[in-house]
């Protein structure tokens, strides 16, 4: 793949998890709270990508790429320009030399 970007990440996304938090009256609800935000690069995946995935039986909409030491919680949620996405597969390590990581993600509906 190419990647002139491999220095740059040139968006912003945010990590959210659900929390509760307290509604005001003793009780609390559940809201996806902001816990970081992290530079990255959100790809659109190329149509053999998304071939390659869907004969997987993943659905996915893009693909996250985001520098190694970035942890991700499995049930977070990632926002990037408004929209919500969640992980559609496991991040995997870019060339195995701990630098950057690829994580396939899909929209929430």
């Amino acid at each position: 793949m190419y990647f002139d970007l491999m220095d740059e990440f040139p968006h912003v996304a945010k990590i959210k998890e659900e929390k509760s938090v307290s509604n005001g009256s003793g009780g609390s609800t559940k809201k996806w709270v902001l816990i970081n935000e992290f530079e990255c690069f959100m790809d659109t995946p190329s149509t053999s990508r998304l071939v390659e995935m869907k004969q997987l039986g993943v659905s996915f909409h893009r693909d996250m790429y985001f520098p190694y030491e970035i942890e991700i919680p499995v049930t977070a949620r990632i926002e990037f320009e408004g929209v919500e996405y969640t992980a559609s597969g496991e991040a995997e390590d870019q060339g195995g030399m701990h630098e950057i990581m690829r994580l396939p993600l899909k929209r929430v509906q």
